[in-house]
């Protein structure tokens, strides 16, 4: 029993954490880490919502809206730098 609790918080951990991911490299302005937002972002996204529909039972919506959450902040916060950068330039 202790195995699969195990297991349970490692998928979760790597859902949460490629949402992290995403939020903490969308400050970056390179290149590299503009393609790494997109990837972890979309990574959440989809992870979040197949944690979300696996677990609508009980309280699976709740869990699943912080990845979810943080991968689409992650992509609207590297357009708006972008977008801050193109027209400051």
């Amino acid at each position: 029993m202790e195995s699969l609790a195990l297991l349970a918080v490692l998928i979760l951990l790597a859902v949460y954490s490629s949402g992290l991911i995403a939020f903490i490299s969308s400050w970056f302005r390179n290149r590299v880490s503009e393609v790494i937002t997109y990837i972890f972002s979309s990574i959440s996204v989809v992870a979040g919502t197949l944690l979300g529909f696996s677990l609508r039972d009980g309280n699976g919506i709740a869990i699943a809206l912080i990845p979810i959450t943080l991968g689409i902040v992650s992509v609207w916060n590297l357009r708006r730098r972008k977008k801050d950068a193109a027209v400051s330039s």
